[in-house]
């Protein structure tokens, strides 16, 4: 007889709550439930069977940054919709308490995905990669939901894809990977993940060409310049922010954070972010305007240190 009560108070307390897609609805995430259901998936995550989940939910705002005509190319293209949409699915209830920063967590399509749990004088704030949390611990019937106030990028290869992506016009920095020994560990899907800073095309054309062919033709020259365009771990643009600075592949080489009097970041007082938080699989891509130099490559000493 008790187990029966015990089991009735559970039922009960369960039924309470809403299911995750109903809970979205109500919590202005309207534009999210009708792609949920455009792509066929509302009916799973409605199902108490199938769960539990914790859904990332962008609010109709952050769909609201979006253009309508990629929106629409998204919704035209059903297999490329479920993935995007899984990607702010996740297996289990994964509660506030459960997260830690830098914390790297598998969607249900089985990407990455980034926690940064930020503590300061206004309170403690949690992003999703590149996404605040606005509502948090939502709790619904079958889940948990998050309400965040960006749509999650989804990633678009690894590193070296991104690099070779034309849309992006940064395939020169390849150049260096490619001579400093680089491109399988950039060119992978598991293991150790990584941010990027990499130049434009024109960043590179601007530079004085013999010196960056000096360190082109050096393996050893090379991989110092790729390694400190490279931070170990995954940042995305919200916690790159100065003061302060960057550790990078380059050990005891660092990237100093400022900002301009627009309160944009700057790498070494020099390089504005372009494009940021292009999510790869092994990390992320913030495309910047000018190349960094570390001291050691400085045109003044490469002389002593080519050969």
């Amino acid at each position: 007889m008790r187990l029966f009560v015990v089991l009735s108070v559970c039922i009960a307390v369960s039924s309470a709550y809403p299911n995750l897609v109903d809970l979205a609805a109500a919590n202005n995430a309207t534009k999210l439930v009708a792609l949920l259901n455009s792509a066929g998936l509302a009916d799973i995550l409605k199902d108490p069977s199938q769960g539990p989940f914790t859904l990332l939910a962008p609010s109709d705002a952050a769909f609201g940054k979006i253009p309508d005509s990629d929106l629409q190319a998204l919704k035209a293209d059903n297999a490329k919709l479920q993935e995007v949409l899984k990607y702010h699915v996740m297996k289990g209830e994964i509660f506030e308490w459960d997260l830690l920063n830098h914390e790297v967590i598998s969607s249900l399509n089985g990407h990455s995905i980034r926690v940064y749990v930020r503590n300061s004088m206004a309170g403690q704030s949690t992003y999703f990669n590149q996404a605040k949390v606005v509502i948090s611990e939502l709790q619904a019937s079958n889940g948990v939901l998050y309400l965040i106030d960006e749509v999650l990028n989804m990633p678009e290869g690894t590193i070296d894809d991104i690099l070779l992506n034309p849309d992006y016009n940064i395939n020169s920095f390849m150049d260096f990977v490619k001579s400093a020994g680089l491109t399988q560990v950039f060119n992978r899907t598991t293991g150790n993940r990584y941010t990027m800073f990499v130049p434009t095309n024109q960043a590179l054309a601007s530079m004085d060409q013999g010196f960056l062919t000096q360190i082109k033709n050096n393996r050893i020259n090379a991989r110092h310049l790729v390694d400190y365009h490279v931070h170990p771990g995954t940042l995305h643009a919200k916690s790159i922010v100065g003061p302060g600075r960057l550790s990078t592949m380059y050990r005891g080489h660092y990237i100093n954070l400022s900002q301009d009097s627009n309160n944009n970041t700057l790498l070494n007082n020099v390089a504005s972010v372009v494009q940021a938080d292009i999510e790869a699989e092994d990390g992320v891509v913030h495309i910047i305007s000018h190349v960094l130099i570390p001291s050691t490559l400085s045109p003044t000493g490469i002389g002593g240190i080519v050969g």
